[in-house]
């Protein structure tokens, strides 16, 4: 469209320069003008819209203001200048042929070529020369326009155009221009991404991308209705490529102006086919590995409880057992061997010990209490074996009732809380704990606090820490969330928030 309009300009300009009327020119039919004549001519010239000069023995007679303008040198300067010392070098060559072969009839049509002005600049010049008779001698009339505008706009012009093209083709996306859902333009990637080639598309209904005239309706409705109100319009949609395969696409639209006007929109694809079954093959693995660690919890939750009853209930019977028999024989034996007597005080002391022991390992393996009186109680139990421990004050503040909470989610709560205080111990120095554990608004909150040097961020999100990884996957069953908060010489607060939702029940 821009070139035609631009040629349209040219022509009015050829026509303008060949039809301007010109007294001088016509003078040579009736021999030499008196002065009368010769002054009215040159007040039409001088009034002309273009440059009009006179060339006779290699110096101009006569040049109108227009030309004097765009030159930039006086009327005095130039009738005593060389006449082709106006124009650029590099173009007199070529002027002076086509001026000679206007001049001859072999050419018809304005030609152009450059001139260099009084200040350096240089402009473009559109021209037609006539043989003529002036002052009764040959002359020549030339009739000249400034084009420099013209030509620096469609210089400009050609530039945005090629720098739009170099844009679109950049561009690694699908991109096409639609008018009334058909093409008018199209980048390269349309044969990378569709299999068309861009010549192909033009012209032709964007139906070709579609499956069926189900999915070319919805598509246009969606883009046409959202474009009425708002610039870009972005959503996931199936298309097809040339060789008939389906693929996914990625389609912002966006309307070419400020309103839509006649359907004329601009549209990229991005086919995402690929990019989509690697984020549902990642994420069933994701799934699969999280299911895995579960499943491993849960058979490693299986297997501590069980150990944990034999070591209480074998162990610990025949521990009894053996204390009661040692017990006997000491009774058997008072007075008559002190030495006797003295071992078998310290063999049921040892016994003692490790009943004591029994009792220790079966309870980290599996609190008894976690089972028979729920999670308070065993987070009680916790906080005072850790304080008895490590001689670590450590404070519980409890207000939950055990009876809405799973059994397997008080587990995993159990099992966060002993990691915490282990990262307590290990990392934080502190002074003080306090536990509490509260249910808002049914949720069930767990929230540990020391008074320590505080976990820094980097340690928080570094990938190795599994210890903090495997705290959060132990609730997201649940939807459970871990929050972990550290500041510089304050101490650290984890809170453990889990939705307490009564029919779903997670297996850890």
């Amino acid at each position: 469209m821009m070139k035609e309009k631009e040629t349209r300009l040219t022509d009015n300009r050829n026509e303008h320069i060949n039809h301007s009327s010109n007294p001088i020119m016509e003078s040579g039919r009736s021999g030499k003008p008196s002065a009368a004549e010769e002054d009215l001519y040159k007040t039409l010239a001088n009034s002309s819209q273009v440059g009009v000069y006179i060339l006779q023995d290699k110096r101009f007679r006569f040049v109108n203001p227009h030309i004097r303008e765009y030159a930039g040198y006086s009327e005095e300067e130039m009738l005593n200048m060389d006449p082709p010392s106006i124009i650029h070098p590099a173009d007199r060559r070529m002027a002076r042929k086509n001026a000679i072969r206007m001049l001859k009839g072999q050419r018809f049509s304005p030609y152009e070529f450059r001139i260099l002005t009084k200040e350096g600049r240089v402009k473009w010049i559109m021209e037609t020369v006539k043989a003529i008779r002036y002052q009764g001698k040959r002359a020549v009339l030339g009739n000249s326009m400034n084009t420099t505008e013209q030509k620096e706009a469609r210089s400009r012009l050609e530039e945005l155009e090629a720098l739009e093209s170099s844009i679109l083709d950049a561009i690694p996306h699908a991109v096409i221009g639609l008018h009334n859902r058909v093409f008018i333009f199209a980048n390269n990637a349309v044969e990378q991404v569709f299999g068309w080639r861009p010549e192909e598309l033009i012209g032709k209904n964007v139906r070709l991308l579609y499956r069926n005239e189900e999915d070319y309706d919805e598509i246009a409705r969606r883009f046409y209705t959202a474009l009425e109100n708002q610039r870009t319009y972005t959503t996931e949609f199936p298309a097809k490529r040339k060789d008939g395969r389906e693929i996914l696409c990625t389609m912002m639209a966006s309307r070419i102006g400020d309103i839509l006007r006649e359907g004329r929109i601009v549209v990229t694809y991005e086919d995402v086919t690929d990019q989509k079954r690697a984020r549902q093959e990642l994420e069933k693995s994701r799934e699969q590995l999280r299911n895995l660690s579960l499943h491993l919890q849960s058979i490693r939750e299986e297997e501590r409880t069980r150990i944990a009853r034999e070591i209480h209930d074998e162990l610990g019977q025949a521990l009894t057992a053996l204390k009661m028999d040692i017990a006997w024989l000491g009774n058997r034996i008072t007075g008559k061997n002190a030495a006797l007597q003295k071992k078998t005080d310290y063999m049921s002391s040892l016994i003692d010990n490790t009943i004591e022991t029994v009792h220790r390992i079966s309870s980290d393996l599996r609190p008894g209490l976690l089972d028979d009186l729920g999670l308070s109680a065993a987070i009680e139990w916790q906080t005072q074996d850790f304080q008895r421990r490590f001689g670590l004050p450590c404070r519980a503040e409890l207000s939950v009732e055990d009876e809405g909470i799973d059994r397997h989610l008080a587990t995993a709560v159990f099992r966060i809380l002993q990691e915490t205080l282990t990262n307590v111990v290990r990392h934080a120095g502190a002074t003080e704990v306090t536990v509490r554990l509260s249910e808002k608004k049914r949720v069930l909150i767990l929230e540990v606090t020391d008074n320590g040097r505080g976990a820094t961020q980097a340690q928080i999100e570094d990938p190795r820490s599994f210890g903090l990884i495997g705290m959060r996957e132990r609730v997201r069953p649940w939807e459970g969330t871990v929050l972990i908060e550290g500041i510089q010489n304050k101490g650290t607060r984890v809170v453990v928030s889990v939705p307490l939702i009564q029919e779903r029940t997670g297996n850890p």
